[in-house]
């Protein structure tokens, strides 16, 4: 702390409450910023609005305290969002947090793992199709701040330390964006889907926007619609300014209250459930039908495998995470075109689909190839994709030499090179 802090500090040492040496000032308000990361949505962001403009040049790292987490940057803005900006004064401050490790226990609550003995010795593998499973309550985020130092506004007013702050606000990036809705199927009874629909900025209903279907796991299953939001970035990873501004995309996310497949191969009503939601949206919106892709982890990628077997003209692409499915009825994959990936820790999607693949071989189509090493920089797992790919080649499976089921959705939905693939093709 520079002399001038510690001069301030001096003056309000008698200080018993916030605003001492100037009772006018109030606490700031303070807002949680949360973001969906590999395992799980989590708070990523702190911002104070002072009201007034403080001075940039009295902001430092050091100056507050979250528990828990390590703060990155602290700086000032003129609106309350993430992204430095290079100013001399702003009513925001903005406490960018360093990101927790990941975890498998964050990727997927413990599902029927109180029961899975009782299953495994009544002869039942894996989750029941049609239960409910162990559904949990969506992840509420707040946020605790505590300002640690002197802060100074540019008309001189002294901001003084305080004790803990909580948020009264959250906002979730990305997440946010989507709309939720329920689908009631008049080909199946009127039997609902809950979904959640991102529509791409500035939609203009007189261009063709490609669709993206995502899936999720079983330790989803849920009657919350945004659990498939929270739990990972397979929905949100497709909606981020970045992406949009490349590739305007609608994504789907459909929200399943019960298992829709299981490790026998078999599945519930809810996969042509799924296809008749495609369809209706494709009524309400301008979706290109040659650019409709599909993805999925776990339960959700085993079901875009049984889609790709029962629709084989109805996807220009599969980007297929941590899943598995009885290779003797995926010979249509052999025309399709498909990107795998896997763990080579997962007992149950490696071997499977090896097998599949090998199987797509022995028919004719060309697979290629890799294993990535979890532990290099994205940049480097990104180059190491991107390498692979060859216009003769419509067919890839990426091995990760190391993981779990769960940790390989990880890191999946950070290939970009495989996202940019996957939107390259068309039907």
């Amino acid at each position: 702390m520079n002399l001038l802090r510690k001069c301030l500090v001096t003056v309000c040492l008698s200080a018993v409450s916030w605003g001492s040496c100037d009772a006018a000032v109030p606490a700031p308000d303070v807002e949680a910023v949360a973001e969906v990361y590999g395992d799980g949505i989590a708070l990523s962001a702190v911002i104070l609005d002072y009201g007034q403009p403080i001075a940039a040049s009295s902001v430092e790292v050091a100056d507050f305290r979250v528990p828990g987490r390590n703060i990155l940057q602290a700086y000032v803005a003129d609106h309350a969002a993430k992204g430095k900006q290079k100013l001399s004064a702003g009513k925001y401050i903005v406490l960018e947090l360093e990101q927790l490790p990941m975890t498998d226990q964050g990727m997927e609550p413990a599902h029927d793992e109180q029961d899975r003995a009782a299953r495994k010795k009544a002869g039942k593998n894996g989750p029941e199709l049609g239960s409910h499973g162990n559904p949990q309550p969506l992840k509420k985020i707040t946020a605790e701040v505590q300002q640690q130092g002197m802060l100074k506004g540019t008309d001189g007013t002294l901001y003084p330390p305080t004790g803990t702050l909580k948020s009264s606000s959250t906002r979730e990036l990305l997440v946010e964006n989507f709309q939720q809705g329920i689908f009631t199927d008049p080909k199946q009874n009127n039997a609902q889907l809950m979904y959640n629909l991102y529509i791409p900025e500035n939609y203009d209903p007189q261009r063709q926007y490609p669709l993206v279907l995502f899936m999720h796991d079983a330790g989803t299953v849920s009657p919350e619609n945004m659990a498939t939001l929270y739990q990972g970035k397979g929905a949100v990873a497709w909606t981020t300014p970045e992406w949009q501004a490349k590739h305007p995309c609608f994504v789907l996310a459909p929200q399943y209250d019960t298992v829709i497949v299981n490790d026998n191969y078999q599945y519930g009503p809810e996969l042509d459930r799924t296809i008749h939601l495609v369809n209706d949206l494709l009524d309400k919106y301008s979706i290109d039908k040659k650019r409709i892709y599909n993805t999925g982890q776990s339960m959700g990628g085993m079901t875009s495998i049984a889609m790709d077997v029962k629709y084989p003209d109805f996807f220009a692409a599969s980007y297929l995470v941590a899943c598995k499915w009885d290779e003797n009825v995926t010979a249509p994959l052999g025309a399709q075109n498909i990107w795998a990936v896997a763990a080579a820790g997962d007992p149950g999607a490696s071997p499977s689909m090896t097998k599949i693949l090998n199987g797509l071989e022995h028919n004719g189509a060309k697979v290629l190839r890799q294993t990535l090493d979890l532990t290099a920089p994205q940049t480097t797992l990104n180059k190491q994709a991107a390498s692979m790919i060859t216009p003769d080649c419509h067919i890839y499976y990426t091995l990760y030499n190391d993981g779990s089921h769960r940790s390989t959705w990880q890191h999946a939905y950070d290939l970009q090179p495989v996202m940019e693939w996957i939107f390259a093709q068309h039907k």
